[in-house]
Parts: structure tokens; C-alpha cells; sequence
């Protein structure tokens, strides 16, 4: 009976061989799994939380230790990403997926979790996760490390984020990414260098779409894949998004699913054995690739994969060099496509930043001159035997007083050009940045009064407001700038019954008081809110008989109910 068992056991152990030796032989694969929506201080986004929980589904069915995590505070993010950051060392391949909110600043790229508040550049930084060290995390595996960036969603605390100098650092889409240095590493944008990509209106984002119907296909090289992803997306999109990958992919072939082995053929019936002598071995020829043939055949056929793949194999062949010229002709037609599909300033710029001596340059300098904004030069006013004189430095120009109806009209000629929605132009007390900020005008004001101009500084008068303001920034006629999301006809809401509404000069209560509103005005016109950091509420630019500056939006409310707060109507 025993020896019955130990045959038993020996027979057992031959048929699972295979399996042991497979599992042994088979590549560690992690991944880390994010998707932000709720955030706490910016509209929630429906996909996100979706596109990570199907992410996560589809890389557990292939094999990878997943770790799923959603609405990440800061504190969370970290050490989510510390412990995948030990667990890659130890693998092979590692993949880290976000959705959510991300921002560039000053040519670098940040995740943003939930919790993260982003007042000013300064704090900016210190709540969010650096793309650095994901990619960091991610390079500490064996063979490949992949990053997934679904994350290129408009910035919704632009408006709201302190500037620096007057003007904001922070730039629309993420920006391009070096890896030099670096090997086995690729990382994927769900939209190329300055574009957005969009959340979806279905269930998923377009690019977690795409990743979904590719990611899990057998025998399917993980460049190959991401082109895949690419084509499908700008299909999806119309062109509008088009993904963008940064690699250095190691010699060897990587595939997520490998190719499907052919099915068993049914055994048939052997015959009975025929004793003959066993004729000696031959030698057989081995056949010799010759790689002059496999760069020829690739040029053919124009296909980028097969001269990659030849430079890999021939590093140091005569041809090898002609062959990276063409794979990064190859490269610069794909991303100018992309360019011309978007058509617009942003990705121009992008080009000539990845390709400076590129084979469209010019066509690039061209459409980027087109599309600039032109700032008309401020006409100069016919000589007269008198001149005005201008104001001296040192003589500040003052306040029209606070009395209502004291300010002159809002009827000049001149307006203001050249500012983003979210930002706005200065007033001084004198001809310099050195001067004293007294208000600041709407990036869309017009009806501006320009008295006179000398060395890049006008004396310029709106409203209540008098003082210097930047030739730079100012043109005669309308300005023509787009409208303010928060433009129209408000009224003074939950104010004190007793006491008058202040205007100031500027969107702060650091500038003086021009004019006064009561207490149950109407029919107040509101040219744009801007966000101040630490207030709740935005500060309006308004005008109300004759009276003109800037009031709390605690205060007011448009004709819709809503009032303007920090993150948006509510």
C-alpha cells in the first residue's frame, strides 16, 4: 500500500512540473491604481474614480498585484506610493495609473490630491506629488517601469492660485518630460504637451477607454500598444486629443499578454513499430539573418517598429545611423500631425520646444505669428503749440473722491489688451513697477480715459481711478477681449440695512475706499470676478451710476441667484 502511495505521489508531482516550472519562470508584475475625484476645493469629476476601479479589474486579470486606491489626501498619496515604490523593486514590471487632477508650473509636472487647497505657487508644491517621483518609483523595476498619466483635465485652481510678479506661472495641460539617462521606462499623457484631455461623457475618460480595449490583447509589444492607444483616442476625439508617450524601452520585446500558443492537435493511432537503423545525424546550417536585408526590407516598408527594432539588434551596423535619422523623422511627422490636428498657439510652441531645427520650423514661426494676439500700438496724439504735461513720478495722482455720482463717466476710448481672463492690470501712483499699487483694472475693461503716454507708462483715468498703468497693456478702441464667466447684472444681497456697500480701487481691502453702494442697490453691472487667496468670495469689477471699482462678492448676487465664490458660482 505504501509503495501504491509513494507512485501516486510521483505521478502527481510530473503532471503539475510544468506549472511549477512555468510560475517559477514568469515575470513579478505590480501596479498602483489612483483615481481622484472628490476634491475639496474644486469641482468633482465624475470618470476618474470609474476609469481607476476598471483599470485595476483589467491588470488583475493579467497578472498584476494591484493596489487600488481612490480619493487620495497628501499624506495618503505619499505613503501609497512609498509602499509601491518598495514592492517594484522587486518586480519586474511596474505600472502606476492616475486620474484625477494634475498641474505644470515652471516646466514641471504635479499630481494633485483630493485635500490639496493650491492658494499660491509657494504652498503649491508642497501639496502635491511631483511626477519625479513616480517616475522614480516605477524605474526601480527589473525589466520596465510604466506610468499611465489620465491627468491632463483643465486646472481648476488656476484662477484661485496667488500670482507671482503679477503675472501666473502656471500652464494649461502638462508639459513634456525628459528621460535622459534613464532606461526600461515609458511614460504615457492621455493629451500632447499644453492640450487638456477630456473627462468623457460616458462612462470612462477617452483615453482609459482606449487603454481598455488594448491593454489585455495577447501578443500585442507594449510600443506597439501605446500606438494603438493613440490612434484610437485622436479617432475618438476628432483630433482634438491625441496621446503622447516618452520612452526608453529596454532591447527586449515586453508584452502584457503574451501571443496564444497554437491549440493541441489530436493524437492519432502510431503504427506498429518497424525496427530500421537509426541513419547518423546530420548537421544542419544554421540560418544567418543578414542585417543589410532586415534594414532594407524595413525602409520598404516604411515601418517604424521594424527599424526600431533593427537598431536594437545592429547598435553598431553601418545602417544603424540612417535608421535612428528615420525613426525620428518618423517621430517628428507623427507629433506635427498632431500639431496641425490642434492648430492652435500652445502646441505650435510645444513643437519648436521638442523640434528647434525641425523640418517645419518655419511653418510652426508662421502660424504662431498668425495666431498671437497683435497689441496695437497706442496712437500718438497730434503735437499743439501747448502739450499736456505729465504728471511728475513723485506727484501720485489721486482718488476722485467717495461720494456717490462724484466719478466721471466711464467713456474713454481706450481699453485694456494683452491680459489673461484670470489676471488683471495694475494701477501706480507713478511711471514704474517701483510705484505704489493704487487699483488694478479687469482684463476686459473698457471705456478708459488715456490721458498721456511717455516711456512705456500712461496716465490713465476709469472711473474713481486715476493713476499709470502699462502702454504695454492699454489700446485705443475696444478691447475686444473675450467676457468674464461672471459678467452681468448683480444686486446687494446680506448687507448691514444701515451702513453702504465699499468700492475700492483694487480686488483686496488693501486698497482705498473710492465710492460707496446702498445697502439695496440694483441693476449693478459687473464686468469680471477675480479670486483672491484666503477670501471666500471673488472681488467684482462693477459700475453703477457713474460709480465704478471693486466690492466684495459676499455681497452680491447675479440674476440667477448665485453668488461668486472662490471655485465658482453658488
Amino acid at each position: 500500500m505504501a509503495t501504491l502511495a509513494r507512485h501516486l505521489t510521483l505521478a502527481l508531482w510530473l503532471c503539475l512540473l510544468p506549472w511549477v516550472v512555468a510560475a517559477q519562470g514568469a515575470d513579478v508584475r505590480v501596479a498602483l491604481v489612483i483615481g481622484n475625484s472628490s476634491y475639496a476645493a474644486a469641482t468633482r469629476l465624475p470618470n476618474p474614480s470609474n476609469d481607476a476601479k476598471a483599470i485595476a479589474a483589467k491588470l488583475t486579470s493579467i497578472g498584476f498585484d494591484v493596489m487600488l486606491r481612490e480619493d487620495m489626501d497628501g499624506q495618503s498619496f505619499r505613503v501609497a506610493l512609498g509602499e509601491f515604490s518598495e514592492k517594484a523593486q522587486n518586480a519586474d514590471i511596474a505600472v502606476f495609473f492616475y486620474a484625477g487632477h494634475g498641474i505644470e508650473f515652471n516646466g514641471e509636472n504635479y499630481l494633485i490630491p483630493v485635500d490639496a487647497q493650491m492658494r499660491s505657487e509657494a504652498t503649491a508644491q508642497f501639496e502635491t506629488v511631483g511626477l519625479q517621483q513616480v517616475v522614480g518609483a516605477v524605474n526601480a523595476s527589473r525589466k520596465l517601469g510604466v506610468v499611465l498619466l489620465d491627468a491632463c483635465r483643465d486646472n481648476p485652481f488656476a484662477t484661485s492660485m496667488a500670482r507671482r510678479n503679477g503675472t501666473r506661472s502656471t500652464a494649461r495641460g502638462l508639459a513634456p518630460i525628459s528621460l535622459d539617462g534613464e532606461s526600461g521606462i515609458l511614460v504615457s499623457f492621455a493629451a500632447q504637451p499644453g492640450n487638456t484631455a477630456d473627462d468623457g461623457d460616458g462612462e470612462h475618460s477617452p483615453y482609459t477607454t482606449a487603454l481598455l480595449e488594448v491593454i489585455d490583447e495577447p501578443g500585442l509589444e507594449v510600443g506597439r500598444m501605446f500606438r494603438a492607444v493613440r490612434a484610437r483616442v485622436r479617432e475618438q476625439t476628432g483630433g482634438r486629443q491625441v496621446p503622447m508617450e516618452h520612452t526608453e524601452l529596454p532591447d527586449e520585446d515586453i508584452y502584457f499578454v503574451a501571443s496564444n500558443a497554437p491549440p493541441p492537435q489530436p493524437v492519432q493511432p502510431a503504427p506498429a513499430p518497424v525496427v530500421a537503423p537509426v541513419p547518423a545525424p546530420q548537421a544542419t546550417r544554421p540560418q544567418v539573418e543578414d542585417p543589410l536585408l532586415v534594414y532594407l526590407t524595413a525602409v520598404q516598408a516604411r515601418d517604424r517598429a521594424a527599424l526600431e527594432d533593427f537598431i536594437r539588434r545592429y547598435p553598431d551596423h553601418i545602417r544603424a545611423a540612417d535608421a535612428r535619422a528615420m525613426v525620428e523623422n518618423m517621430v517628428e511627422q507623427d507629433f506635427w500631425a498632431t500639431v496641425l490636428a490642434s492648430d492652435d498657439l500652445n502646441s505650435y510652441r510645444s513643437y519648436l520646444l521638442a523640434f528647434p531645427n525641425g523640418n517645419h520650423r518655419i511653418a510652426a514661426e508662421a502660424r504662431i505669428a498668425a495666431l498671437a494676439p497683435v497689441l496695437q500700438p497706442t496712437p500718438v496724439p497730434t503735437p499743439t503749440p501747448q502739450p499736456v504735461p505729465v504728471p511728475p513720478p513723485t506727484a501720485p495722482p489721486s482718488f476722485r473722491g467717495n461720494d456717490l455720482g462724484n466719478c466721471p463717466l466711464q467713456n474713454g476710448s481706450g481699453s485694456v489688451t494683452g491680459i489673461a481672463y484670470d489676471d488683471t492690470l495694475f494701477v501706480r501712483s507713478g511711471p514704474g513697477t517701483n510705484f505704489p499699487q493704487l487699483g488694478e483694472l479687469a482684463f476686459n475693461a473698457n471705456g478708459i480715459s488715456i490721458a498721456s503716454c511717455a516711456n512705456r507708462w500712461c496716465v490713465v483715468e476709469y472711473g474713481c481711478l486715476r493713476g499709470y498703468a502699462s502702454q504695454k497693456y492699454l489700446k485705443q478702441g475696444h478691447g475686444g477681449q473675450g467676457g468674464s464667466a461672471f459678467a452681468g447684472i448683480y444686486r446687494v444681497v446680506n448687507h448691514p440695512m444701515d451702513q453702504k456697500l465699499n468700492v475700492r480701487g483694487g480686488p483686496s481691502t488693501r486698497f482705498p475706499i473710492l465710492a460707496e453702494l446702498p445697502p439695496n442697490a440694483t441693476g449693478i453691472e459687473v464686468t469680471d470676478c477675480q479670486a483672491k487667496e484666503g477670501d471666500t468670495y471673488r472681488w467684482c469689477n462693477l459700475s453703477w451710476n457713474n460709480v465704478s471699482g471693486w466690492a466684495y462678492g459676499r455681497y452680491l448676487m447675479n440674476a440667477a441667484g448665485l453668488q461668486p465664490y472662490s471655485a465658482g458660482f453658488r
